[in-house]
């Protein structure tokens, strides 16, 4: 007997059972057979009078299915009871046919577009209610009562009452088959959604919740239902865009992907309580029946990340490094002004008494004054390493134009280094354009300033790029950076060489990077085929400008 149960329990674990159907999904295909079942009340009378039947006997033949909508209306009992009353409801409607047109053959095809349509429920018992239904139907109808209203041909009622529930069982067994791995598969992504971290929510075309995971409730601290509602209308929250700024309800990405059908790819947005607290989320969202013909609105699928720390790490930092550049530009502004009073007095000193005194007072007295013109320089480098970055707001920059200015600032450097500049045709980028001339002034300044041997060549061209910015490159022949050092050549003050051999305070290059870092872009630098180096940076190209060609 334990053998018998165990044997019974692993049969119950296989077949599909409906209960991995999410409620409101379950309720549209119940609504949808009950449907069906008026539909045949209604349509039964009908073909009763068609084949011959008096009204009062066609009105019969639909009450007795009218019961069955009636009490399938009642909604008594859970899914299986309810589904139950509407599987005999559709099979008798099948028998009433086939009665009405006295046993005709075509019209037992109705049993299987019955148990076709009740596959909806994805449960076994259906399938079994419909082969016990067809078998004992057909079998006591025909053998007991009458023969020619069940079947149309000769033989024994039994045997053909097998026949039909055994074609039945084939059609329910292939259901079976198909719906217990459709269900398996749902259940495995159901707990794969249940278990995300990232909330998900599933939306319908009218704008109702169909499904939420645990996830969304978390992160959002109300019912994910209410966030549907139109922003501003609840005082409990309020959605923001990145600025903090009330989102008007049509910009949601919610909304704009069930309208257009697009979809949103992290959307920061901020979620603001009654408190005043604000949670942030990154929010994705993709329409999941956009197809070439599907008419908006369309079902999306909104998922969304809580960001709030990460929100405020970088909030912290950009204050931070606000702090810092402030302090840097006060605190070398407030230094400029002594150390110019002590470097004039020393100079004055120097002239002054230079001679009058031994020759080593003259030699202190020199080593004041260049110690004093060094820490002067490296101040006003770090004044302008701390105006790096800060500008205007982004707006289209011609970089052939800037590539203009810059040589003929460095006219006289050019003329005394003998160069050969090479200046292709550059793209248009959006950014401050003060701070690009400064950035290409800097990397062709020291293109001169390191060449190797008399004359200086130098290049400045566009490159392709493949990450849809825009890329330029400022290469020379010069002496080259050995690769252990590229990446030490950007960072503040660091120098690769003697000041006796080459001037500068070693952050001219710290400078570059935080320009085009604020740009949003990167710069590297590599070797020169035929010797050299070049450096290489990414700006973000102006809106209308297509991924320039190599020069």
């Amino acid at each position: 007997m334990s053998a018998a149960r165990e044997g019974l329990r692993r049969l119950g674990s296989v077949l599909p059972h409906g209960m991995t159907l999410p409620e409101e999904q379950w309720r549209a295909r119940h609504r949808a057979l009950v449907w069906l079942l008026w539909a045949h009340v209604a349509g039964l009378p009908v073909v009763a009078l068609l084949y011959g039947m008096s009204p009062a006997h066609a009105l019969l033949e639909g009450a007795v299915i009218a019961v069955f909508g009636v009490l399938a209306e009642l909604r008594v009992g859970g899914r299986r009871a309810r589904a139950l009353v509407v599987v005999f409801g559709l099979l008798s409607c099948s028998a009433v046919l086939v009665h009405i047109t006295g046993g005709l053959i075509e019209a037992h095809f109705h049993f299987f577009v019955m148990v076709a349509a009740l596959s909806l429920y994805e449960d076994w018992v259906p399938f079994l209610v419909s082969v016990a239904f067809v078998l004992f139907q057909h079998g006591i109808m025909a053998a007991l009562i009458d023969h020619d209203a069940v079947f149309n041909h000769a033989g024994s009622s039994w045997k053909w009452a097998a026949v039909h529930s055994g074609f039945i069982a084939a059609l329910s067994v292939a259901c079976v088959v198909n719906w217990r791995a459709s269900e398996a598969q749902r259940e495995a992504f159901r707990t794969l959604v249940e278990t995300l971290d990232e909330g998900v929510i599933m939306v319908d075309r009218d704008g109702s919740l169909t499904a939420a995971n645990p996830s969304a409730r978390r992160i959002l601290g109300v019912d994910p239902a209410r966030i549907l509602d139109v922003n501003e209308s609840d005082p409990e929250w309020m959605l923001t865009d990145a600025a903090g700024d009330p989102l008007p309800d049509a910009e949601r990405p919610m909304r704009r992907t069930a309208r257009t059908g697009e979809p949103c790819l992290g959307v920061p947005l901020g979620l603001r309580r009654s408190d005043g607290s604000v949670r942030w989320l990154s929010v994705s969202t993709r329409a999941v029946d956009a197809g070439a013909d599907a008419p908006a609105p369309y079902t999306v699928v909104v998922s969304f990340a809580d960001v709030t720390e990460e929100r405020e790490a970088i909030d912290a930092l950009e204050r931070s490094n606000e702090e810092l550049q402030q302090f840097a530009y006060i605190a070398s502004h407030d230094l400029s002004e002594p150390l110019r009073m002590v470097s004039s007095y020393l100079q004055l000193l120097r002239r002054r008494y230079k001679g009058q005194l031994d020759g080593e007072a003259d030699e202190f007295i020199d080593y004041a004054v260049d110690g004093a013109t060094r820490m002067r320089g490296l101040i006003e480098a770090l004044l302008s390493y701390s105006r790096a970055g800060r500008g205007n707001d982004p707006a289209p920059v011609d970089l052939g134009s800037v590539a203009s200015d810059v040589l003929r600032t460095l006219a006289r450097s050019i003329v005394a280094s003998s160069a050969q500049v090479e200046l292709g045709r550059l793209p248009c980028v959006m950014g401050d354009r003060v701070q690009l001339e400064q950035l290409l002034q800097n990397l062709v300044s020291n293109a001169l300033k390191f060449r190797d041997g008399g004359r200086a060549r130098v290049w400045v061209r566009a490159e392709p790029a493949a990450t849809g910015m825009v890329q330029v490159s400022v290469a020379d022949a010069g002496i080259g950076i050995d690769a252990a050092h590229r990446e030490r050549v950007f960072k503040m003050f660091q120098r690769l060489h003697d000041r006796e051999a080459y001037e500068g305070t070693g952050i001219g290059l710290a400078i570059c990077r935080k320009i085009v870092e604020r740009h949003g872009g990167r710069i590297w630098v590599e070797e020169r085929d035929g010797g050299g180096t070049v450096f290489r940076f990414t700006l973000p190209p102006a809106a209308a400008e297509q991924e320039p060609a190599a020069a």
